[in-house]
């Protein structure tokens, strides 16, 4: 019976020593996570890149999709983000100014361009042919919440659609909503991001005509910044995230995806 007990006893310290050491090897290969709040048009990138990174780094990366608008409002009411990609500038600009965001981590990281989509439309495609269409028929993301909706009332205001028109427009909460709208005949007709085109060609589960898309490539980019946010100024993976942006593979990964890029000495000052 004493013989049992000295061998249990005798086992239970060895598990312990081996948990222990266990705990001691877990402690020192910690992994250092982020929170990476992305543009919902940024998505796929974003995903993308955050593969690059694991692959290359310790780190782990969390990311988390919606509209500009609200990704801010989230991180102004104390959502634990700890990288913001908005699809403008303007936001990132303001949590600076609000003192949500470190100031030197703001930077461009990829220019989006708009475009309308129209299946069936007949050709060519213009902005002044929506006029034949039912405001019900035209989808757009909210002006309010997504950079994207913004740029595509701004075109349809330059064109000359009254109030009335545009206040008909069926607004749905981000971008990529706009494509599922469109392909799915809801509408017959939404202002789309550049990158959308792209992920459906890598997917193959939405069929995209090109002819069927008027590219507004005379109109100004879509500027999208980043900014680190305070929480995050010790989070190693979150700083590795904002200097990798620049490195030469991530900016294939994100100009392969429909993006447009500016020069680097630019890029961190726009």
């Amino acid at each position: 019976m004493r013989l049992n007990r000295l061998v249990i006893g005798a086992l239970v310290i060895v598990v312990a020593m081996l948990w222990g050491g266990a705990m001691v090897v877990s402690a020192e290969r910690s992994v250092v996570e982020a929170r990476i709040a992305v543009a919902a048009n940024f998505r796929d990138t974003a995903e993308a890149i955050a593969l690059h990174l694991e692959a290359h780094s310790d780190y782990r990366y969390d990311i988390i999709v919606g509209s500009t608008g609200k990704l801010a409002s989230q991180i102004i009411n104390g959502a634990p983000f700890d990288v913001l990609m908005a699809a403008d500038r303007v936001r990132p600009q303001r949590l600076v100014e609000e003192g949500f965001a470190v100031a030197d981590s703001l930077r461009t990281y990829a220019l989006g361009e708009l475009g309308l989509w129209w299946p069936e439309a007949g050709q060519p495609i213009a902005i002044s042919d929506l006029s034949a269409l039912d405001p019900r028929d035209i989808c757009l993301a909210n002006p309010t919440l997504a950079p994207y909706g913004n740029a595509a009332l701004t075109v349809l205001r330059e064109a000359g659609f009254s109030e009335t028109v545009l206040a008909g427009l069926v607004r749905v909460d981000n971008v990529n909503l706009v494509t599922a709208m469109v392909a799915q005949r809801q509408v017959r007709a939404g202002f789309i991001a550049r990158s959308a085109r792209v992920v459906a060609s890598k997917r193959d589960n939405v069929l995209m005509n090109e002819t069927e898309i008027l590219w507004l490539s005379d109109h100004e980019p879509i500027d999208q910044a980043l900014v680190l946010l305070n929480r995050a100024q010790e989070n190693a993976a979150a700083h590795f995230w904002v200097e990798q942006i620049n490195h030469p593979a991530i900016r294939a990964l994100i100009q392969a995806d429909g993006y447009q890029l500016r020069p680097l000495e630019s890029a961190r000052g726009r």
